[in-house]
């Protein structure tokens, strides 16, 4: 969450925390690093993997592949940010002035709302598709486009408080100028302390609890138009109707996900998690800061799951990753055996360039040899027919 208030804390001793800031530097400084990198890599691979070409043909995978890619984006900056604040004390929005805060603040909450509702998208997409299964798969090339476009127009608009109003100038113990990237609740300015009050509910709203009842309620229709009473697709071959179940599963399992992780942990961390209670004692700040980890490993771990969830789901899924490996691995073979060859060839010619000039030389030579040895014998010949032509003349 973005909008946490800004407090004077109480300093307790260092050694009553020991063990809970160790668990914290776990936690942020290995794990979510973990998240960053392997949920980068493996959301990158699953959008690769679902533009090939027997998956591309179905507009519920393109709509995945663009939900990895956004799940990336969360990743690179509330994850990130996270990581960075919590574990390193760098607060990157608030390095430079208000302008950064505020584009930060704007493209982070943007980039949620776009990687929540692209899956009641992608669920609306799958579930026009269960209604009756067509021949082909495939449909207008402007479908994904025109969504996306209409739909981060929505969400711009929605999250435009955050571009103009985020951000408040402190001092720290009164010296310090510090940027607080935040809806300030003490502010002074009324629009600040209208936000502070609403933006929490506004967000879970807007990016969490429709999108979730819309989601619940799409699969459900998934489920039982594909699984529990299948349309009537007789004309369809068996293969088809296969694969249109597995990438149905893979949806199914990535929507499951969102559901059971990040949905529940961002309901409570928005009905419970109160900075303010959890200052008054040693024992309430532990379970304070406890309730934070567990709540952010939640969330955050789903957005870095993707490719596990469509890994694990569907055998389509897995055997385009296959071919896609075995593609690469074949073209890195044939590319070397080709540079083995040349350079086969390469000695091949140079160790024949002496021995062919030999047998050049010993062919000319031996040429001329038989032509001398031809020449004298006819010679010789004529010489006996000339001196037994002249005894004959003489007898």
């Amino acid at each position: 969450m973005n909008n946490s208030t800004v407090e004077t804390t109480l300093v307790y001793p260092a050694d009553i925390f020991a063990t809970l800031f160790i668990i914290n530097r776990i936690v942020y400084c290995g794990y979510f690093l973990f998240l960053i990198l392997a949920g980068t890599c493996g959301n990158l691979l699953t959008a690769i993997t679902l533009l090939q070409a027997k998956l591309r043909k179905y507009t519920t995978c393109q709509f995945m592949a663009v939900c990895a890619l956004l799940n990336i984006g969360v990743l690179l900056t509330n994850t990130l940010n996270m990581m960075l604040s919590q574990g390193y004390g760098i607060h990157l929005r608030s390095l430079f002035d208000l302008g950064w805060c505020r584009i930060n603040a704007f493209v982070a909450q943007w980039i949620r709302g776009m990687a929540s509702w692209i899956l009641v998208i992608v669920a609306f997409d799958r579930f026009q598709q269960s209604k009756l299964v067509r021949h082909t798969s495939t449909r207008k090339s402007s479908v994904v486009p025109y969504t996306l476009f209409i739909s981060s127009l929505i969400l711009l608009i929605l999250n435009l408080h955050y571009l103009l109003f985020t951000g408040t100038k402190l001092s720290l113990n009164g010296i310090t100028p510090f940027i607080a990237c935040i809806f300030y609740h003490q502010s002074k300015n009324h629009i600040q302390r209208f936000f502070a009050s609403t933006s929490t509910w506004q967000e879970l709203v807007t990016i969490i609890i429709v999108p979730c009842i819309l989601t619940l309620i799409l699969n459900i229709f998934i489920i039982k138009n594909s699984f529990l009473k299948p349309v009537s697709n007789e004309h369809l071959k068996s293969r088809s109707k296969s694969r249109a179940r597995r990438v149905t599963t893979m949806l199914l399992a990535s929507n499951i996900g969102f559901l059971a992780l990040v949905a529940p942990a961002q309901l409570f961390y928005a009905l419970t998690f109160n900075p303010q209670i959890g200052m008054q004692s040693p024992d309430e700040y532990k379970s304070f800061m406890i309730q934070g980890t567990i709540y952010q490993c939640l969330i955050n771990t789903y957005y870095a799951a993707s490719f596990v969830f469509c890994f694990a789901s569907s055998s389509v899924f897995r055997r385009e990753i296959k071919k896609l490996f075995q593609k690469q691995f074949k073209s890195k073979l044939e590319m070397n055996q080709e540079l083995n060859d040349i350079h086969c060839a390469t000695n091949e010619s140079r160790s024949f360039i002496s021995p062919a000039r030999t047998s050049e030389s010993k062919s000319s030579t031996n040429g001329r040899c038989q032509k001398y040895a031809l020449e004298q014998t006819c010679l010789k010949r004529e010489t006996i027919s000339t001196t037994e032509g002249d005894g004959s003349l003489e007898q």
